[in-house]
Formats: structure tokens, C-alpha cells, sequence
């Protein structure tokens, strides 16, 4: 009889045991599959941008200038040999 009795322990323990680890490996499956790795600035970043465009603030980009049409017209000086050691020392240039 304590034959019988060995076999019925080992197979209650063997089916505690696959209960536990199926729980267990279910578990770290869903605890993965839910947990996000982005950090809270990337889910931010990546917020969907507003695809409404605001004409004010377009307009007033337009209005706003930064430089004169006499300063955006001067050409930069040409480097070579036209140039005076004066201007090499500004610009940095041989």
C-alpha cells in the first residue's frame, strides 16, 4: 500500500508543480507584453503633432525681417588672391 500512496504524492506534486510554473511563465508573459519600455519624454515627443495651420502666426513670420534687402543683396567676399591680409585675418582664411 505505501506503494500506491508514494505514486499518488509524486503525481499531486507534479501537477502543483506544472500548475505553478504555467502560472508563473503566464505571468512574465503578460507582465511584458503590458509594460511599455518608452520613456514618458519619447511618448511625448511622439505625441500627434495639431494638422491645423495656424495662418497668424505664418503672417507674422512674413512681416518679421531680420535683415535689410541692402544687407541680404552684399555679396560675401570672394577668397584668393584679390584679398588683403586684412581680410584674411577676419575671415580666418589664408
Amino acid at each position: 500500500m505505501k506503494k500506491i500512496k508514494f505514486g499518488k504524492d509524486i503525481l499531486f506534486l507534479t501537477i502543483f508543480t506544472l500548475i505553478t510554473v504555467l502560472t508563473w511563465a503566464g505571468l512574465a508573459v503578460w507582465s511584458t507584453a503590458t509594460k511599455t519600455m518608452i520613456s514618458e519624454v519619447t511618448q511625448q515627443q511622439m505625441a500627434p503633432l495639431n494638422p491645423v495651420i495656424n495662418k497668424d502666426i505664418i503672417e507674422s513670420l512674413k512681416k518679421t525681417s531680420y535683415f535689410s534687402e541692402e544687407e541680404m543683396s552684399q555679396s560675401l567676399p570672394a577668397t584668393g588672391a584679390g584679398q588683403t591680409t586684412t581680410e584674411s585675418a577676419i575671415l580666418g582664411t589664408r
